[in-house]
């Protein structure tokens, strides 16, 4: 491969380092979003302990996601200031010592700003740097790619619940949390593998002849020099700069992004629902702790297989991935909308499954169908859009249906509401089809696809005169 040279950007490999980065990010998505769907486990413990209600307790897992997503911007900013390595590293450090401070509350005030807060903040400099970048490596195989990286959700979320309740029986929920801050200080190492893509394209760095942040999404392994003001003034400059330069919100005008942000801000509304409170419900119906806990690990089993399974399905002119997209979340609405029928365990066991399989389906083609949408320039600053509407939607969507348990006294509610939301979210992308098909004269001829032109991965999504916005 030909080094590139200072006004040419890096390559993607497609491979070689890329792999390497994939198992760091793999580490960072099983430590954040993994967490996200085990955290079920301490939802009755927590709501018992400190005396809250469903709606109140549920705002633990509602400020870490509104947190993690709504920071990830500044995450992707500072990746691009200091570099991608420093950055999940830091927030490796935040993750784990939002854990442990929680381990010693003593309201539930204390959870909001521990495990709410401050792992918010480490979660947003880990998990979109590490989307990122690995968006960076790969182009052919990026569906690949991004299965394999959100496959450590997957794999995290079928070990945490057993773990996790073993851990409060045996130490109790202080030693629990202690534990967990103790295994979020992986995501250190992972930041370790993560080579910034222009480093991998030319090793023989130029040392002073970079400016911090002229690389946009490209990272950088420039050490900044501590004992001088002039040189700390002028990084956090530079990083205001490309904050600003990359939250590109004109990407939002295109018809076809806005559509699919206004899908995920449906998804991320409803999204941690069943995870969070199907454990509560299992015990509802008066089945055991672990056998409980258990149905957690069978919907990341399915999810895991799903993952794998989509990654492995060739591109397809006629079914894209955006359409595979909207199947596999109305698919999700539909077993959620019928989850109220499944009132034994082998009966949950099934509705786990369908709930796996179906959210596993969609969740890695999300970040496919956005770089399909945008394009591999835009990608960092749409992944930072994409999680900022994402934390508005998560901020409301755990304790409105806690809310919803309170007034019902029934967990039917909060799983009606979710698989009414996924539906609803799953239609929208269809509506590109109908636009694209809309008769514009008796003759039959089609609308847009006149004036369409291919995205920079080929995929028909967006009005010609509007990509150059």
């Amino acid at each position: 491969m030909t080094s590139p040279t200072p006004q040419s950007s890096p390559q993607p490999p497609d491979g070689g380092w890329g792999w390497m980065v994939v198992v760091g990010a793999f580490i960072v998505s099983g430590c954040t979003a993994g967490i996200f769907r085990s955290l079920g486990v301490f939802f009755l413990t927590f709501s018992r302990q400190f005396q809250a209600s469903s709606a109140e307790t549920a705002w633990i897992t509602s400020i870490l996601m509104s947190v993690t997503y709504f920071l990830s911007p500044v995450g992707t900013a500072l990746a691009s200031t200091i570099g991608f390595r420093p950055t999940v590293m830091l927030g490796g450090v935040l993750s784990a010592a939002g854990y442990i401070i929680s381990g010693f509350a003593t309201r539930m005030f204390h959870l909001y700003l521990g495990i709410g807060c401050l792992t918010g903040l480490g979660y947003a400099l880990t998990l979109s740097p590490a989307m990122a970048i690995v968006g960076q490596y790969f182009t052919k195989r990026r569906a690949l790619a991004n299965s394999l990286t959100l496959l450590g959700s997957s794999v995290t979320s079928m070990s945490f619940p057993p773990l996790f309740q073993y851990l409060m029986d045996e130490y109790g929920l202080k030693g629990a949390l202690l534990i967990i801050g103790g295994i979020m200080l992986n995501m250190v190492v992972a930041g370790a593998l993560i080579r910034p893509l222009e480093a991998y394209s030319d090793r023989k760095v130029e040392n002073g002849h970079r400016k911090v942040g002229k690389n946009r999404m490209n990272g950088s392994d420039t050490v900044l020099e501590t004992d001088t003001t002039k040189k700390w003034s002028a990084a956090a400059m530079d990083f205001l700069k490309t904050f600003w330069a990359q939250m590109d919100f004109k990407v939002m005008k295109i018809p076809a992004v806005a559509l699919f942000l206004t899908s995920m801000f449906i998804v991320s509304f409803c999204l941690i629902v069943p995870p969070l409170y199907i454990v509560p419900r299992a015990k509802y119906l008066e089945i055991e702790d672990y056998t409980a806990a258990s149905l957690l690990s069978v919907i990341s089993i399915a999810d895991m297989v799903s993952r794998l399974a989509v990654g492995a399905i060739p591109d397809n002119s006629r079914f894209g991935r955006l359409d595979q997209f909207g199947l596999g979340l109305c698919l999700l609405g539909i077993s959620n909308l019928l989850s109220p029928l499944a009132k034994t365990y082998p009966a949950l066991v099934a509705y786990a499954i369908a709930h796996g399989v179906f959210y596993g389906a969609f969740i890695p083609i999300s970040l496919t169908c956005l770089a399909e949408l945008v394009g591999p320039k835009r990608l960092p600053s749409a992944i930072g859009i994409l999680m900022s509407v994402q934390g508005f939607a998560s901020l409301s969507g755990p304790p409105f249906a806690g809310w919803l348990f309170d007034e019902t006294k029934s967990y039917d509610a909060t799983f009606l509401q979710a698989g009414a939301g996924f539906l609803l979210a799953g239609l929208l992308p269809f509506l590109l089809r109908l636009r694209k098909k809309r008769p514009t004269d008796t003759s039959g001829t089609v609308t847009d696809m006149g004036d369409t032109e291919k995205a920079e991965t080929g995929i028909l999504l967006v009005p010609a005169r509007e990509t150059s916005v």
